[in-house]
């Protein structure tokens, strides 16, 4: 399943967070996807656009880098060209891959904010493909687990205090001691997204 078959039917101009097994390529012309991609000649040849110093302000880079190739370049700043390249392309679908890997807090921020504007203000679809539930916890309008190329799971905006109260329920607690007869320790999942594909073999055997 491409990533554009997962967001086919949803709303569009949010924000959505993107956990599990998928491959984020798709034949779609409307996406466009934001990785560590290497290119060919200098960061302005790359981006041959008037565009050019504006699009790179907005992913926090300066001038400067314009006369940079690719090998001079950072896994963290080739996301931020890409980036750069996708806002100039003006896609109604924007895929972030890992994007805030090598960042610090402060970048985190900052891009967060720059989501929102994305997707509030230019109507963009933002897709924010992570492991890290943290980062988009907060920014995200829906959560989408996926497992061997299909979701197993989403969890709403509306439904975020619900899921964090739950947690606490006591029927957790019994759901938990299942998990343990069934030889699926809680105590070994650091991740909600480990913790879902645990949930969902504990399905499929019943």
């Amino acid at each position: 399943m491409e990533i554009a078959r997962i967001l086919e039917n949803k709303p569009k101009n949010h924000i959505y967070g993107l956990m599990g097994n998928i491959n984020i390529t798709t034949n779609n012309n409307n996406y466009s996807i934001v990785t560590s991609y290497k290119f060919n000649g200098t960061v302005k040849e790359y981006l041959n656009s008037p565009k050019a110093s504006s699009s790179l302000k907005m992913v926090m880079l300066n001038d400067e880098i314009l006369n940079k190739t690719s090998n001079e370049l950072s896994i963290g700043n080739l996301k931020k060209i890409s980036l750069a390249k996708a806002l100039i392309e003006n896609k109604d679908y924007l895929v972030l891959n890992y994007f805030e890997k090598e960042q610090n807090y402060q970048e985190k921020e900052n891009f967060k904010r720059l989501w929102k504007k994305l997707s509030k203000e230019y109507h963009k679809t933002i897709i924010i493909f992570t492991n890290d539930l943290t980062y988009i916890w907060d920014i995200a309008k829906e959560l989408i687990f996926v497992d061997n190329y299909s979701v197993i799971n989403t969890i709403l905006k509306n439904d975020y205090n619900i899921f964090m109260d739950n947690l606490n329920n006591p029927e957790i607690t019994k759901f938990i001691e299942l998990m343990k007869e069934k030889g699926i320790d809680i105590d070994n999942y650091t991740n909600v997204l480990e913790l879902l594909k645990a949930i969902y073999r504990l399905k499929e055997s019943k």
